[in-house]
């Protein structure tokens, strides 16, 4: 249930986790992907909730000049030049399942069968990638 719980919220350290506690391979791939699958369906039904919630704190509003950090460039970048597929490749390991959701359901909110699919095979990709990198070591 923790390896679970990890992965639905901070991926990477899911597969670690389930290597350390002694999972086999297909089982901390199978545990750590349905995790991360679950995190995505529900951070993203959440967030999607809240931007339909607070429709016009969403909307920017031109009064003062935003400041932009080095991670909302990045954010924003990854936007703009790759869309959702950069997104979702970048969401489980670099951003974070509750934070790539809310960007999905932020951005891409009228694609809602399509994001949550491709968002769900990308962390499937990474549970593989990650569990057999963890088991060849």
């Amino acid at each position: 249930m923790s390896v679970f719980l990890l992965s639905s919220v901070k991926f990477f350290a899911g597969p670690i986790l389930a290597k350390s506690i002694g999972f086999s391979y297909l089982g901390t791939v199978a545990v750590s992907s349905l995790g991360g699958i679950f995190g995505v369906f529900l951070f993203y039904n959440l967030a999607t909730r809240i931007v339909n919630f607070f429709p016009n704190f969403f909307k920017p509003i031109k009064k003062k000049k935003k400041i932009f950090t080095k991670k909302n460039k990045f954010f924003v970048n990854v936007i703009r030049n790759y869309g959702l597929f950069g997104l979702s490749i970048f969401s489980p390991v670099l951003i974070s399942i509750p934070v790539g959701a809310f960007l999905a359901a932020r951005f891409f909110n009228n694609q809602k069968k399509m994001t949550l699919a491709v968002m769900a095979i990308s962390v499937i990709l990474w549970s593989v990638s990650i569990s057999s990198f963890l088991f060849l070591i």
